[in-house]
């Protein structure tokens, strides 16, 4: 029997808001986000991308949903039957204290989401990433 190795480097938190995920060189179509960490996230969907393909992603926060964007650029890492799961490359400077946020208070240990952030020394940055 193989011994499955959990290789992640962050803790994920459980979320259940929308996002709006767009391929690189395609269109932008509407995700439930399942998890979420410092390095990616999985979402919900029944398109598949191939690994490897390039996006930007808006995560969707508040009652009106695109009153708080929350905006990421990252790369298609694995396609499976519900979904996709993305690495994050970038996270938009201006909406990083919401996405960190996001992650600690979704944590079943925010106290190891906030070490996690600390340890890290924040996100990789991109001012222009979803303008």
């Amino acid at each position: 029997m193989t011994k499955h190795v959990n290789a992640r480097k962050y803790s994920r938190s459980q979320v259940s808001v929308t996002a709006i995920l767009t391929p690189a060189g395609g269109e932008p179509f509407a995700v439930d986000v399942v998890d979420i960490s410092m390095g990616g996230m999985f979402v919900h969907t029944d398109k598949k991308l191939v690994p490897g393909i390039r996006c930007q992603v808006q995560i969707l926060l508040g009652h009106f949903q695109h009153e708080l964007p929350i905006g990421t650029e990252g790369t298609i890492i694995r396609s499976v039957n519900d979904g996709i799961a993305i690495k994050f490359s970038s996270v938009k400077i201006d909406a990083a204290a919401e996405l960190q946020s996001l992650i600690i208070i979704n944590s079943n240990d925010p106290e190891q989401a906030a070490v996690e952030f600390s340890k890290h020394g924040g996100w990789i940055f991109n001012p222009e990433a979803n303008t």
